[in-house]
């Protein structure tokens, strides 16, 4: 690789992304599409006002799940436009798919088998809606894995894009509860207390444990036809433990009493073993992190009190301390960034899951200009006065740790 035309200090200037048009075309469309899911929540409760009310009260659940997705996706986050799209697409298209997919396809086929309401009740609660519904909020997580592999690492990414996509499919469901509950009784208390307070995380746990965990571990295969098995997998643990959930009411005795109890011994534990689940997993991603950036240490791009600072949580918050104080929060948080970036490409780069030679050589170099690019911004504010960074010299041919695709590149001389 050629350091001295990719690492020149001015970077090259380029357009928008493919990912990123399509991104933001897709949230448009699903933005004029959320009129008709306003219009079907207007017709389902009865009142814009009870409507507007519970979206309100929709928004605590939401936020709190926001919250614990946003913390999880810290160490390495998604693309902006990725999350938006997941959260709308959960809101949005998936409850209009689910409502088409049912009301169209599903019961006309299966109302002439079931001779009581008891039965359709049963059927539609823990058969019609699991499987439905879990299957419309994965889409993100698959089309994330099929079509832009470079953002999506892992079962983290998994695990963020997921959550997003049920959390946003939540919304929707919750201010339909809400307000139904309202129009009926005038008392939203209880449902609100059951969904927005006891149980916010569980549509998010269903998807981001059986497709978001299943995908993400896919995307660190090489081939995209894993997605037809970790695609059906994941899908059948996530409308299991949905149906779950849903099928308490039927088997669990002692009414409210007995509910509550089966929360504490079941779905506590099981909230748990999640939580245990995404900090192992980003403990694993920390740890990738670390030694992907040693490679780059001991080819002479990193001190390995940088290596130190960037593969930590506490090191990270040191770096943006000391950049805060300085007025470079934003230049330090893409330089951040970036290092976790070009670390996740050597991991993929060592595990052979882009074939293509000259597009891992280039994704590579232009990495390392945008690292010289952020180091030599942060450089230049502190002392004042610009500060030249020269472009290094190839690398013979057999030192610094190899790659599959060629030698580590050689740190640049420093000024």
């Amino acid at each position: 690789m050629n350091a001295t035309s990719s690492l020149s200090p001015l970077r090259r200037q380029e357009g928008p992304s493919a990912g990123l048009v399509l991104g933001l075309v897709g949230i448009g469309v699903l933005a004029l599409a959320s009129f008709v899911v306003i219009w079907f929540l207007g017709g389902a409760i009865g009142s814009p006002l009870l409507v507007a009310l519970s979206g309100v009260m929709a928004l605590v659940p939401l936020g709190f799940v926001l919250w614990a997705v946003l913390a999880i996706d810290r160490w390495e986050p998604e693309p902006r436009v990725a999350l938006w799209f997941a959260a709308l697409w959960g809101a949005i298209a998936a409850v209009l798919l689910t409502l088409a997919l049912n009301g169209f396809v599903l019961e006309p086929l299966v109302a002439p088998f079931l001779r009581t309401p008891e039965q359709y009740e049963l059927y539609a609660t823990v058969i019609q809606a699991p499987v439905t519904e879990e299957l419309w909020k994965g889409v993100p997580v698959a089309i994330m894995f099929l079509f832009f592999r470079r953002s999506f690492d892992g079962p983290v990414d998994g695990v963020v894009i997921a959550a997003l996509s049920a959390a946003g499919f939540a919304f929707t469901e919750n201010i339909l509860y809400f307000g139904t509950s309202l129009a009926e009784s005038g008392d939203g208390s209880f449902i609100f207390f059951l969904r927005g307070i006891m149980s916010p995380l569980t549509h998010a746990i269903f998807t981001a444990v059986g497709i978001g965990l299943a995908l993400g571990f896919a995307a660190r295969l090489r081939s995209r036809w894993w997605i037809l098995v970790a695609g059906p997998a994941g899908w059948f643990v996530s409308a299991a433990l949905h149906a779950l959930w849903n099928s308490a009411s039927w088997w669990v005795p002692g009414d409210t009493v007995g509910f509550f109890v089966y929360y504490l011994v079941v779905q506590v534990p099981l909230c748990v073993l999640a939580a245990v689940a995404v900090w192992l997993l980003l403990r694993q991603e920390i740890k990738l992190t670390r030694l992907r950036l040693d490679d780059y240490g001991r080819a002479g791009w990193f001190s390995s009190e940088e290596v130190d600072r960037l593969a930590s949580s506490e090191g990270r918050a040191a770096l943006m301390e000391w950049a805060r104080s300085r007025g470079l929060r934003r230049a330090m948080r893409d330089y951040i960034q970036t290092a976790t970036r070009l670390a996740n490409h050597r991991q993929h780069a060592l595990l052979g899951r882009e074939r293509a030679r000259s597009r891992l050589v280039a994704d590579e170099a232009t990495l390392l200009a945008d690292l010289m690019h952020h180091r030599r911004t942060m450089a230049s504010a502190a002392i004042g006065q610009p500060v030249p960074l020269t472009a290094g010299e190839r690398m013979p041919v057999g030192q610094g740790p190899v790659q599959r695709y060629g030698a580590m590149p050689p740190r640049p001389p420093r000024p």
